[in-house]
């Protein structure tokens, strides 16, 4: 694999690409709709509403509404971690995936390796231990696509 680094804006569409498109079509409607559909709901609620305690209840459709509509956001903001998984060295050989970090240095075997997703401009590893591993297809050499697309089959 190439030493090239990916800039924060390529790390930002995987993560949105994920968040939204990488956990099937339920989760995936669940997350567009549901934050202004809940919105829309309180803000309904607020000003049609005809007791005190649906008045009340309507306060908190728009903040759970606004929440989830900014969580992405929140999620970017809180666990900076996530945007540091990009900054490792991958070195993809035909018994196993080595990565490197500064010092440190770890083999994924591909035994360990549940699922390999191909999306567009990126591949996701799926590991026994629910981890991501992403590695950007600009970065990846010929040789190293072929050994992912053998293991996605």
């Amino acid at each position: 694999m190439n030493n090239q680094k990916l800039s924060l804006s390529e790390k930002l569409k995987i993560f949105l690409n994920e968040y939204y498109f990488g956990y099937g079509i339920f989760y995936s409607i669940l997350r567009i709709i549901s934050g202004p559909v809940i919105l829309i709901m309180g803000l309904n609620l607020y000003f049609n509403g005809s007791t005190k305690l649906g008045i009340s209840y309507s306060g908190i459709f728009v903040i759970f509404g606004i929440y989830y509509i900014l969580r992405p956001l929140i999620i970017l903001l809180t666990k900076k971690s996530w945007i540091k998984n990009f900054d490792f060295d991958y070195s993809i050989n035909p018994e196993k995936i080595v990565i490197t970090s500064g010092k440190s240095k770890s083999e994924v075997d591909y035994s360990e390796i549940n699922k390999v997703i191909k999306r567009k401009t990126y591949y996701v590893l799926r590991t026994n231990a629910k981890q991501g591993i992403y590695l950007p297809i600009k970065n990846l050499e010929s040789d190293e696509i072929e050994i992912l697309n053998e293991l996605k089959k």
